[in-house]
């Protein structure tokens, strides 16, 4: 699971965010004193009971930037009111506004128990009911209970968030140690396939001088077919050593601009290098779009050059290949006769046709092979753009 998809499952819904409880707690609050303001307008509340009211909403205001001195205020507006008027709502004000703060991250022992001493005192007072009002004491206890609520949400959420950090920093770590094992595996393969290739073209290189040395000088047909031999181990050699870079994590043969990226501009040179080891290639090549999508010109480049390979090994000698640029497509097809001693070429047979099917797979195309008894034909289509085929 990688980092993006444990974050989307781990997504809390927004009613149990500490954020959105403490801007409803905001909105309870504004609420209340526009209700009691009309009340009072209703009720021809006297000069006390607006002043009360006025009081507590700018607490409550204050209470967002400075959160005891807002407190303060609101509690002082429920003292005013408790003297003039009604002290229920600004009391209920005080209690959203105690779990707001201990939500925030004031002490939820001391918010509750200051604004619990003084809704005791005001209720007693109000009421005129001595220290064993009830109605003081359920004040005293909403007040305790505000800030027991708030303190709990607010070590909640930070435990959830401790458990998402620790969450997040396992599968970082995971995915540190896969990377790793990846890069040490691609350094390993790089490593054996330099032994194992460097040896294999040294030792075909040093044939292939023992045996230009002792041809004789007539000989000038085996010498040019030495020459397109070492010719093409330059070639494997050169592009060994761009997939060692790729592996060892270092710049690959497309990022080197001194280099050209196999594409369709160099099917032609491709076509001669077959040419000059005996095949007859009969090309019709039409000109292409300038810039092609990366992927689909090397995609082209390699499809031709393994069915190229394939006609050389398994056909009789003659080759048929077009490469034609329809409507948003680039259509490259390579036909040979069968050899009658050669492989049957059927589809799926070997890797050079798996090879060829996952390239024009990457580019956004597809690869159909078929024929006859007689013919094989590979045609690969891809769009110009690397779009998908639908």
């Amino acid at each position: 699971m990688s980092l993006l998809d444990f974050e989307h499952l781990i997504r809390r819904p927004w009613f149990r965010q500490a954020s959105t409880l403490d801007r409803i707690a905001l909105v309870v609050s504004i609420l209340a004193v526009c209700t009691e303001a009309t009340r009072m307008v209703i009720e021809d509340a006297p000069l006390g009971g607006y002043v009360a009211i006025a009081v507590t909403a700018l607490g409550v205001a204050i209470s967002r930037r400075h959160s005891w001195a807002g407190l303060i205020v609101v509690l002082a507006g429920s003292v005013i009111d408790a003297v003039f008027w009604d002290p229920l709502v600004p009391w209920t004000v005080a209690v959203f506004t105690v779990f707001s703060l201990t939500l925030r991250g004031t002490s939820g022992l001391g918010t509750g128990l200051a604004a619990g001493s003084v809704a005791y005192a005001a209720s007693a007072y109000a009421n005129s009911a001595g220290f064993f009002d009830a109605a003081a004491i359920a004040g005293f206890a909403s007040a305790i209970a505000a800030a027991a609520a708030g303190n709990a949400v607010r070590n909640r959420d930070r435990y959830w968030k401790a458990l998402e950090e620790r969450a997040l920093d396992t599968i970082a770590a995971r995915e540190s140690e896969t990377n790793r094992r990846v890069a040490e595996e691609r350094v390993r393969i790089a490593r054996d396939l330099h032994d194992m290739v460097g040896h294999e073209i040294a030792v075909v290189n040093m044939n292939l001088g023992v045996a230009e040395v002792n041809l004789p000088p007539d000989s000038q047909r085996s010498r040019d077919a030495l020459d397109a031999a070492r010719a093409g181990v330059t070639a494997v050699l050169r592009e060994t050593q761009s997939i060692l870079q790729v592996l060892r994590g270092g710049s690959s043969a497309v990022e080197d601009h001194t280099q050209p990226v196999p594409g369709v501009d160099q099917i032609s040179g491709l076509i001669d290098s077959y040419r000059r080891i005996g095949l007859k290639v009969n090309a019709e090549i039409d000109t292409v779009v300038d810039k092609l999508d990366p992927t689909v010109d090397t995609a082209i480049y390699r499809i031709v050059q393994e069915a190229l390979t394939n006609a050389h090994r398994h056909g009789n000698g003659d080759v048929d290949l077009t490469i034609k640029s329809a409507v948003g497509f680039i259509v490259a097809a390579v036909t040979n006769r069968r050899s009658s001693t050669g492989s049957r070429n059927l589809p799926g047979e070997g890797y050079g046709l798996v090879g060829m099917r996952e390239r024009a797979t990457s580019a956004g195309g597809v690869l159909d092979i078929g024929g006859d008894e007689t013919m094989f034909t590979v045609t690969a289509t891809v769009p110009i753009h690397g779009r998908s085929i639908r």
